[in-house]
């Protein structure tokens, strides 16, 4: 239909139909629900039927704006350090695979729902406060007040990023990840001045760790990471790790790989890389995030607890700032 035609209709015609539209918002929710902007809101209240367990394991949830799958497996791995070296290793390991149907369903929360101070809390109690799926811990930025580029549900939180610290993750207006290297503001702004401000895109989240563990299904060479040259977050010691990372429009992935001894057990960061690529070599980029006793992956472990649980408690776990999960948006 063209412009002269749309002026033909009567203007009776046009407030009538956006009479059926005021009254009708399901039916907009159905073609593509949205989930406000606001890092206070949440997502839509979950309905047990959408959940699949085995156990008291997750495996599925689906609804008409999201699906999520779950799989668990033992990994077995050489350690290569100390006093168990040459020895093997058999680890947790959790692979979820997301498929969302609108980019303000992938969302950050922080502990008390405020961006100032340094107060910690439970993931799980932060993740149900929001209604979350799964939920995954992020980069603990409130505890680096002094550092970082960090951006939240759009908001510009603190603009620090000037000692080359870090590779920046971007997260856009549209669900999209995006690489920024060594990420100083003067970057930042000239990347998304180049690669997002012509589609008409904005930034809408951001974290400062890494490194990136996977791109465009290759495993980079981490030894020649920010992380590593600044002898960051021991990315060449067995830890518990943690990533996310995206697999194509609206799709995305976790991996996690728990220690059973703690902090100081688990994968190397290149071994973590290696593993991450092997589950998802359609991985566009795949993204560390803050590991050791901050590692936590959130999702049910029943329908009649009916609210999110760590899937693996372990001994040593920290309460963090703020997560990252993926949120309903079905009515």
């Amino acid at each position: 239909m063209n412009r002269k035609t749309i002026r033909k209709i009567p203007a009776a015609l046009l407030a009538a139909a956006l009479l059926f539209l005021l009254a009708c918002p399901a039916s907009v929710n159905a073609e593509g629900a949205i989930l406000p902007l606001d890092y206070r809101e949440g997502g839509k209240p979950l309905k047990a039927e959408g959940w699949v367990f085995e156990g008291k394991n997750p495996v599925s949830y689906e609804d008409s704006t999201i699906k999520v799958t779950f799989e668990r497996e033992e990994v077995t791995h050489l350690l290569y350090c100390g006093n168990a070296a040459g020895e093997t290793m058999t680890d947790e390991s959790w692979i979820v695979r997301i498929k969302i149907q609108d980019p303000s369903q992938l969302r950050t929360a922080i502990s008390r729902d405020t961006y100032t101070g340094q107060a910690r809390a439970d993931a799980a109690a932060i993740a149900n406060s929001k209604n979350a799926v799964v939920a995954m811990d992020g980069d603990f930025f409130k505890y680096e007040n002094d550092t970082g580029y960090v951006v939240r549900q759009g908001e510009l939180i603190r603009d620090c990023a000037d000692r080359n610290l870090f590779d920046l993750l971007l997260i856009d207006s549209e669900g999209d990840f995006h690489a920024v290297y060594s990420a100083t503001t003067e970057r930042i702004n000239a990347y998304v001045e180049e690669n997002l401000t012509p589609l008409g895109r904005t930034v809408m989240q951001t974290f400062n760790f890494g490194p990136f563990l996977v791109e465009d299904g290759r495993v980079p060479l981490i030894a020649q990471t920010e992380v590593a040259n600044h002898e960051t977050y021991e990315w060449r010691y067995p830890c518990q790790r943690i990533c996310i990372l995206q697999t194509g429009p609206l799709e995305y992935g976790i991996v996690e790989i728990y220690g059973r001894g703690g902090e100081t057990t688990g994968m190397t960061m290149t071994e973590f890389a290696e593993y991450v690529a092997e589950k998802f070599p359609d991985a566009i980029l795949a993204y560390n995030l803050d590991g050791g006793n901050s590692t936590c992956l959130v999702a049910w472990k029943s329908a009649k607890a009916g609210k999110c649980e760590m899937i693996c408690k372990k001994g040593g776990y920290r309460e963090i700032t703020d997560i990252l999960y993926f949120a309903s948006a079905e009515d």
